[in-house]
């Protein structure tokens, strides 16, 4: 994993994602969120309202495929319910998003945005 100079602080791609887990006691859950919070690009994990994990990380240089990755290796079963397979699904295309907004060096998606502009139709 990369480092992000603003990891320290989380810059602008910072992100807290609540994790829906099928079924885990609370006290093993936060065994579970002090282990992971020591990786790095993880800025803070904790066992949030209802027993879910929150996990605030730098999307720059984590994704959301590696926290369950983490939660995977620790055992921790993820649910299996639909709408968490969208919500899970919609967190990893937002933090790949992130990283490939992280990496980019910015500028115009064409030669010349100005020309674009000028050609519209004033109405």
């Amino acid at each position: 994993m990369q480092t992000n100079p603003g990891t320290a602080k989380g810059g602008p791609f910072a992100v807290t994602r609540t994790v829906r887990t099928a079924d885990v006691p609370p006290e093993r859950l936060d065994r579970v969120a002090r282990g992971i919070e020591g990786t790095e690009g993880i800025l803070q994990a904790s066992v949030g309202r209802r027993g879910r994990l929150r996990v605030r990380y730098d999307a720059s240089c984590v994704g959301f495929w590696d926290v369950e990755r983490m939660l995977d290796e620790a055992g921790v079963a993820l649910s299996r319910g639909v709408g968490w397979r969208l919500k899970s699904a919609w967190y990893r295309f937002l933090d790949q998003n992130a990283r490939a907004n992280a990496v980019s060096k910015g500028g115009a998606c064409c030669s010349n945005p100005v020309d674009v502009f000028a050609k519209r139709r004033r109405g």
